[in-house]
């Protein structure tokens, strides 16, 4: 309380907020009247007051802060739209690739495949003719 006390007077921007203090310092025995409860009220008010745009400042601040993170996740989110395009053309090009195979594969099968049946007729064109 007396540290309160201490920092409230050496806080020179509320001149009546200090002078309110002393008074109720000096007349602390004595009965309070309606001038020191209106003092008092003042006094509860200004502190709300000094608290409220304390918050306020703090909230601005915090506000700030989620700016720049937000501007951080949106430069994160702009590489990860980078790197999916990129990805997109790999895929693009092993999409590529694989019908090239498989079409080379399938020419190539139908090619042993008339090949392997050439050899098949000659040989059995071979086994007929030394058989006769």
């Amino acid at each position: 309380m007396e540290a309160d006390n201490e920092s409230e007077n050496s806080n020179p921007l509320n001149e009546i907020e200090q002078h309110l203090i002393n008074d109720l310092q000096d007349q602390w025995k004595e009965p309070a009247t309606r001038g020191d409860l209106r003092n008092h009220a003042v006094r509860m008010d200004s502190r709300f007051n000094k608290l409220g745009s304390q918050m306020d400042a703090k909230f601005v601040a915090v506000d700030a802060k989620f700016g720049k993170i937000d501007a951080r996740f949106d430069k994160v989110d702009a590489r990860f739209d980078k790197m999916d395009a990129r990805l997109d053309k790999i895929e693009g090009r092993f999409d590529g690739l694989r019908s090239d195979m498989q079409a080379m594969i399938h020419r190539n099968v139908w090619a042993s495949a008339a090949a392997i049946m050439t050899l098949n007729l000659a040989v059995l064109g071979l086994v007929v003719s030394i058989l006769k």
